[in-house]
C-alpha cells in the first residue's frame, strides 16, 4: 500500500485507512474529492447532504489517514491524495513484525518495564504537563524511540 506521503505501512496504517474505506460515507467524500481540485466542508454539506460536523470529522480522519491532502486558511481546504493500495501478505507479516520489533528493541534497550514507564509518562503528556521531548527525556529515552513506541502502542489516538 503507498500514498504520496509513503507513509510506512504498519498494522496501525493498515487498520486506519481500511477502517475509512469501509465507511460508505467516507467514500463519497473520497467520490467528491476525486471530482473537485479543492473543497470545503461546506460544499460537503450542500452536495452530499452531511451535517457540518460530520463532514469536519470526516474530512479530518480522512486527512489523518493520509488519504485527504489539507491546506489551512478560513475555512480550511481540503484535496484528495493519490495513492495506490498494494497489499499481499508479505506486507502484512512484515507489517507485524515491524510492529514486534520495536517493542523487541526498546525493551532490549531500556530495560524490562520501559513500555510501562512510556504509558505512565503518557499520562502527563496528555495533560499538558510534559512535551513529548520532555517525557522522553525524564526516561532517559532516545526522543525518536519514545515515538515510535507511542506510535505502537496508539497512545497518540487516546
Amino acid at each position: 500500500m503507498s500514498t504520496i506521503d509513503d507513509a510506512p505501512l504498519s498494522r496501525k496504517r493498515l487498520q486506519t485507512v481500511f477502517e475509512q474505506l469501509a465507511n460508505d460515507r467516507k467514500l463519497e467524500i473520497l467520490g467528491y474529492a476525486a471530482d473537485h481540485d479543492r473543497f470545503a466542508v461546506g460544499e460537503l454539506t450542500d452536495e452530499l447532504g452531511l451535517p457540518h460536523t460530520t463532514a469536519h470529522e470526516y474530512c479530518r480522519n480522512l486527512h489523518a489517514a493520509g488519504l485527504l491532502d489539507r491546506t489551512q486558511g478560513k475555512p480550511a481546504q481540503y484535496a484528495a491524495v493519490d495513492f495506490d493500495l498494494h497489499l499481499s501478505l508479505d506486507g502484512i507479516a512484515n507489517a507485524v513484525e515491524t510492529e514486534s520489533e520495536t517493542l523487541e528493541y526498546v525493551v532490549e534497550t531500556y530495560g524490562k518495564g520501559s513500555i510501562d514507564e512510556v504509558i505512565d509518562v503518557w499520562e502527563r503528556v496528555e495533560a499538558g504537563e510534559l512535551t513529548y521531548r520532555e517525557a522522553s527525556a525524564s526516561l532517559e529515552m532516545a526522543h525518536a524511540d519514545f515515538l515510535r513506541v507511542a506510535a505502537e502502542l496508539e497512545l497518540f489516538d487516546r
